[in-house]
């Protein structure tokens, strides 16, 4: 049928044997060769008919790559196939196929309930800036159907296209039945609502009796820092360091402003011990945009997500960007690992080059279990800080149990980043009620999120040099507690956070901290040195902590390889040969999907020990490396909306990261100074004496 069938194509389903997955096993060949192009892309595992050298069959994952062609095409593989003159090469990308099938209905529908459909629909297209005409296509034949069809919503980013619709419940069934063999059409699912705090249900949000603590008459540590919150409102003029704005289109409604004013105080003042304490004047001012409701209804999330993108880039726009930013809403729904989510994918594409810190609250629903309670979405960015709560300050704090769980998808495994302090039934988290001068006591990751926040602002109020967002991602992970005893890393991800911004900052007098920052493009490897100085009188062991963050462009199209590109980092202890050092997370059998799969990581952390001997010349060494499978960069290089080329400032041509060393040698008690003596290319950091942390 044509109208299903946009240029006379259909698509169908090459799953790739599970041992053939690095990239140099791509069958670009295969493809160039019958005019089948890549559309797509999902994870899937399965038991191959036969294994390499006959070893034991097993279940293992591996990708199914989703192509597009005419029937004329897929005639052109399947003559190849049985041609005598194909060459050894293409043989052998023919056997490195498991399955050929069609992309059926059923691949579809992953999400789409129709037993709870209200009438609101997300729809994905495979379909880029250049693919107008399947999505014209797709909004002819859907209006047909009966559909009402947000045309001025469709948001592309690399080679999905995201399109909201409405359709009434009571003739939901048929418009599935004539939409869902579209050929383009990669996931048709149910509107998801918006996160609630855990309180709302129980009932267990409640005001003190206490009396909050005087605010200080003083003005923010930092006037140049810029940060923003999105939530539901703040009341104007209520705190001096507060600009409180209402996105383009929202709703004038007040019903979120105690959520927004939480989430803000949090941020500004911190959690107000008990008995309460003298508060401290805030790290800097903070706008707070006011994004919800939604238009349409105050539980949909399609448009709240454009006010926030717009926001940022109106900002960005003006040479104004905000450095810090906190997100304690999104749709209630865990992730999906074969099909990121609108807000996941827009915020990773924004947060890509590397000028913004965000967090991201990973959601209240932690009690429903490993399935209906991990992460949701935005929290599974791979660029963004994703934050779950703690049921205290402690290192060996555990996860709040209302706190979403991991892992998020690859490459960015470990999720939550990290969790602090969020509060719990019996010891809830204590918050300045900035309208009426009390004590609002509360639980919820929307806490979290913006008190991890607090931290960042700290540290980059703290310390007099410049230090870009993706450092503070860095920072932030390398002072995070895990316990292997008691914590799992899918509950606290990198681990606990320290409550206060000295914890981060200051060292052992045994130890000393380097910091590396930059960007790293194409055929421009870095080698970062560990600063071991020579000498040193000691027959201790060296301990070495290394903390990695890059921020990458991403594919969403292709949610088996995410990142468009990513960077490798190799420990030489003696700056020629490579050793081991970031060890594979708790998420071994998920990393196997490649062999390759850790150089995608968008953040590593570990800590090793080393005899000193050892170390003749230890270093990193960073390189820059793409991917052969997945949309060409050149598809980053566009504005999601507009489809236009974004200024050279802009394109991800090179990739922001941050590497921190944290060298150890028990008993030398002026590390620093031997360091700072014999490593004269490093300058020590500045910290400014006048700000409290």
């Amino acid at each position: 049928m044509p109208e299903v069938a946009p240029r006379g194509e259909i698509a169908a389903k090459l799953t790739i044997h599970p041992q053939f997955l690095a990239k140099s096993y791509f069958p670009a060949s295969l493809l160039s060769s019958t005019g089948l192009r890549l559309i797509g892309s999902r994870a899937i595992e399965i038991t191959p008919r036969r294994m390499v050298r006959d070893a034991e069959l097993k279940a293992m994952p591996t990708a199914t790559l989703i192509v597009a062609g005419t029937a004329q095409q897929f005639a052109r593989a399947s003559q190849l196939l049985q041609s005598d003159a194909l060459s050894g090469a293409m043989t052998a990308q023919f056997n490195r196929l498991e399955r050929v099938e069609p992309f059926q209905a059923s691949d579809r529908k992953h999400g789409l309930d129709l037993a709870h459909f209200d009438g609101w629909a997300e729809t994905v297209l495979h379909a880029s800036f250049d693919d107008r005409d399947i999505l014209g296509a797709f909004v002819s034949l859907a209006t047909r159907l009966g559909a009402a069809v947000e045309t001025g919503r469709a948001r592309t980013v690399g080679g999905l296209t995201f399109l909201p619709m409405r359709v009434e419940p009571q003739h939901a069934s048929d418009f599935v039945r004539g939409i869902e063999d579209f050929s383009h059409l990669r996931a048709l699912r149910n509107m998801p609502l918006l996160g609630a705090d855990p309180v709302e249900s129980e009932g267990a949000a409640f005001r003190s009796v206490d009396i909050a603590p005087a605010l200080p008459d003083s003005p923010a540590s930092s006037q140049d820092l810029r940060a923003v919150i999105f939530d539901g409102g703040f009341t104007a003029g209520t705190l001096p360091w507060v600009t409180s704005f209402d996105a383009a289109g929202v709703p004038v409604v007040a019903s979120e402003l105690p959520h927004g004013e939480a989430v803000t105080s949090a941020f500004l003042f911190g959690a107000i011990a008990d008995p309460p304490q003298a508060v401290a004047a805030p790290y800097c001012n903070v706008d707070h945009v006011r994004v919800l409701p939604s238009n349409a209804t105050d539980l949909k999330v399609s448009d709240v997500i454009d006010r926030i993108i717009d926001t940022l880039q109106a900002a960005r726009d003006e040479a104004r960007p905000y450095q810090l930013a906190n997100l304690s809403l999104g749709p209630r729904l865990p992730i999906v690992d074969n099909d990121p989510h609108e807000w996941t994918v827009r915020l990773d594409d924004f947060l890509s080059l590397g000028d913004l810190f965000m967090t991201v609250a990973v959601g209240n629903d932690g009690v429903q279990g490993s399935d209906l309670g991990r992460i949701q979405p935005p929290a599974d960015a791979v660029n963004a800080f994703a934050v779950g709560s703690s049921d205290g300050n402690h290192p060996r704090s555990r996860r709040a149990p209302y706190s979403c769980l991991g892992p998020g998808r690859s490459p960015g495994l470990v999720k939550p980043d990290a969790v602090t302090f969020g509060g719990v039934r019996g010891s809830p988290v204590r918050l300045i009620d900035p309208t009426s001068g009390m004590i609002r006591q509360q639980y919820g990751t929307s806490y979290s999120a913006p008190l991890a926040l607090r931290l960042a602002a700290g540290i980059q109020t703290a310390i007099a040099q410049d230090i870009r967002p993706i450092m503070l991602h860095a920072l932030l992970i390398s002072r995070a507690q895990m316990t292997a005893r008691i914590h799992d890393q899918t509950e606290v991800g990198w681990g606990v956070l320290p409550e206060s911004v000295d914890d981060i900052l200051f060292s052992a007098p045994d130890e000393v901290v380097v910091m590396y920052q930059g960007m790293i493009a194409k055929g421009q490897p870095i080698r970062a040195a560990v600063p071991l100085p020579a000498g040193l009188a000691t027959d201790e062991r060296v301990q070495i902590a290394a903390t990695f963050a890059y921020r990458a462009p991403v594919d969403p199209a292709h949610p088996v390889s995410y990142t468009r590109s990513g960077l490798e980092v190799r420990f030489q202890p003696d700056g020629i040969s490579s050793a081991n050092f970031f060890s594979k997370t708790d998420f071994d059998a998920e990393q196997s999907l490649r062999q390759d799969a850790l150089k995608w990581e968008t953040c590593r952390h570990k800590k090793r020990t080393f005899e000193l001997e050892r170390l003749t010349a230890p270093s990193f060494l960073i390189r820059y490396q793409g991917r052969d499978e997945g949309a060409g960069d050149e598809d980053a290089l566009r504005d999601p909306v507009t489809g236009s080329l974004l200024p050279t400032n802009e394109q991800p041509s090179a990739l922001p990261f941050a590497l921190i060393v944290r060298l150890k040698v028990p008993n030398v008690s002026d590390l620093a100074e031997h360091v700072l003596n014999q490593f004269n290319v490093l300058a020590e950091v500045t910290l400014r004496a006048q700000v409290q942390t």
